[in-house]
C-alpha cells in the first residue's frame, strides 16, 4: 500500500485544484487506410505522400532497434511546429491516427481536425486509397502481419497473447481529452466508464469482421472485452485517487524501459508487488519510479481515465464516426465532462444508488454491443434515459455559451431512428456488398 499512497500523492497533484479558463478538448482518431477492394492499405506509404506535399509539417522518425525490411527507421507520422496537428501511424499499419488540440472549444476543434484530414485524404486519393469513418478494418483479419514492426508491440503480443493484441491492429477509435479539475478527475472517470453502454449503443460502428458481418454492431468493444480485463468498463468505481492508483497497481506489470531505454519484461507480479521491491525504502514517488507507473498506466485501456500528463480525462468507447457527423463523440463526452455532478445525480437517482446505477450498465453493456440502439426495452437503453441524457449534455455544452449543442442533433436523431452506424452500415452492406460499404463509409472532406 506504501507504493500506492505515494504514487497516488504525486498523480493528484498533477491536477489543478481549480480551471481558471474554460475547459480545454483535444481528440485522436483514428481511422482505416484501405484500397478500392476493402484491403487494408499502408499508412507508411500514405505519411510518406504526406511529408513530400509541405514542408509545415515535420517527419517524425521512429529508431528501430532491428531493421524492418532492411530500415533502421520508420517514418511514423508527420506534425506541425506547434505541436497542435499530429498525423501518425497506429498499431496497425493500415490505421492513421489525427491527433487535434487542445482547443478552447468545438468549432476549432472541428475546424483543424478536418483540415488535417483534407491533406489526408487528398493523399490517399492520389495512392488510390481510401480512408474510411468506421471502428475497424472492413475486410483485413486481426493479425501479426499487419501490426507496425514496433518491438513493444511484439512484446506485448506474446504477454497478452496474439488474439489480444493483433485485435488492436485492425480497430479505429475516436478518443476525447477533456481539461478536468483535481476535485472532479474521479467523478468524471467514473461516470464516463459508468455510460459506457450508453455510448457504445450510440457511438457503436465496428459491424465487419475479417469481411464478414460480426454477431456484435459494436465488435471493437465486445472482441477487446472478451480477451482483457484491461479493456472497457473497469472491475469496479474507485472512490477516491488512491483506490484508481491501487486498483491500476492490482493488474499484471507487462515490461518496463531500463536507463538505456531497453525493455525488460516482468510479467509475473503485479506492478505493486514489483514497486514495494524495487521502491521499498521510498518516502517520496520519484520522477524513476513515477515514470515505470505511467509506463505500466499506458497499457490499461479503460472506457475512461485520468491522464495526469494531460490533466485531463480521456474518453475510449466510441468507435470513429461517419464523416458526417464525427463531431457528435467529441460533443457527447464534452458535455459529460462539462456536466458531470448534474449528470452524476440524474444517473444514480434514475436507478436509486451508485451500486444499483453501477449494476444496471454492467447488465447493458452487451446488449448494447450486440444490438446497439435496436433494443429499447428498458433503462439505460431506451429512448426516455437516452434523450434525458442528451438533454443534460446539451444544457452542459449551452452554458459555456459557444453554441456547441449543436453537434449532438445526430446522436438524438440515431435515438429517434434506433438505429447507430453500425447498424446503418450493416444495411448498406447487405444491400450492395463491399463496394458499397466502401461507398458509404469512406471520408468525403
Amino acid at each position: 500500500m506504501a507504493a500506492a499512497r505515494r504514487t497516488a500523492q504525486r498523480f493528484s497533484n498533477r491536477f489543478p485544484t481549480a480551471l481558471r479558463r474554460a475547459r480545454l478538448v483535444g481528440r485522436e482518431a483514428e481511422y482505416p487506410v484501405v484500397w478500392p477492394d476493402g484491403n487494408a492499405a499502408d499508412v507508411r506509404m500514405l505519411l510518406k505522400a504526406i511529408s513530400a506535399k509541405s514542408n509545415l509539417w515535420e517527419p517524425i522518425l521512429e529508431e528501430l532497434p532491428v531493421p524492418f525490411k532492411g530500415e533502421k527507421e520508420i517514418l511514423s507520422g508527420v506534425r506541425t511546429a506547434d505541436r497542435q496537428l499530429e498525423i501518425v501511424l497506429e498499431v496497425g499499419w493500415g490505421t492513421i491516427e489525427v491527433i487535434t488540440g487542445p482547443f478552447e472549444d468545438l468549432y476549432q476543434l472541428q475546424e483543424k481536425h478536418e483540415e488535417a484530414m483534407k491533406l489526408v485524404v487528398d493523399s490517399a486519393h492520389e495512392l488510390g486509397m481510401k480512408i474510411l469513418a468506421t471502428g475497424t478494418q472492413p475486410i483485413t483479419k486481426p493479425s501479426l502481419e499487419i501490426m507496425t514492426p514496433r518491438p513493444r508491440y511484439l512484446t506485448n503480443r506474446e504477454l497478452l497473447g496474439s488474439k489480444v493484441w493483433d485485435t488492436w491492429c485492425v480497430t479505429a477509435s475516436d478518443q476525447i481529452h477533456v481539461d478536468v479539475s483535481r476535485e472532479e478527475a474521479m467523478r468524471t472517470t467514473n461516470l464516463v466508464n459508468m455510460l459506457h453502454p450508453v455510448v457504445v449503443a450510440l457511438c457503436g460502428n465496428s459491424p465487419f469482421i475479417g469481411g464478414e458481418v460480426a454477431e456484435n454492431v459494436c465488435s471493437r468493444q465486445s472482441e477487446m472485452r472478451s480477451l482483457s480485463s484491461r479493456h472497457g468498463m473497469p472491475r469496479k468505481l474507485p472512490e477516491s485517487f488512491l483506490d484508481h492508483v491501487q486498483e491500476i497497481m492490482n493488474y499484471d506489470l507487462l515490461w518496463l524501459r531500463d536507463e538505456q531505454q531497453k525493455i525488460f519484461v516482468i510479467n509475473d507480479k503485479t506492478y505493486e508487488e514489483w514497486a514495494e521491491e524495487n521502491f521499498k525504502n521510498a518516502v517520496e514517488c520519484s520522477d524513476e519510479e513515477y515514470n515505470h507507473f505511467l509506463a505500466h498506466d499506458h497499457y490499461i485501456w479503460h472506457s475512461a481515465r485520468p491522464r495526469s500528463k494531460q490533466r485531463t480525462v480521456e474518453c475510449r468507447a466510441a468507435c470513429q464516426q461517419p464523416w458526417p457527423s464525427h463531431m457528435s463523440a467529441a460533443a457527447l463526452h464534452l458535455g459529460l465532462v462539462e456536466g458531470n455532478k448534474d449528470i452524476w445525480d440524474f444517473v444514480l437517482s434514475e436507478f436509486g444508488d451508485q451500486e444499483s446505477s453501477w449494476k444496471a450498465m454492467l447488465d447493458a453493456e452487451e446488449d448494447a454491443e450486440v444490438y446497439g440502439l435496436a433494443t429499447d426495452s428498458k433503462k439505460p437503453l431506451n429512448s426516455s434515459f437516452l434523450n434525458s441524457l442528451l438533454d443534460k449534455c446539451s444544457s452542459a455544452l449551452e452554458k459555456r455559451g459557444k453554441q456547441e449543442e449543436q453537434f449532438l442533433e445526430p446522436l438524438y436523431s440515431r435515438v429517434e431512428r434506433r438505429e447507430n452506424p453500425a447498424q446503418e452500415a450493416v444495411g448498406k452492406a447487405l444491400r450492395g456488398g463491399v463496394e458499397r460499404l466502401i461507398a458509404h463509409t469512406a471520408v468525403k472532406v
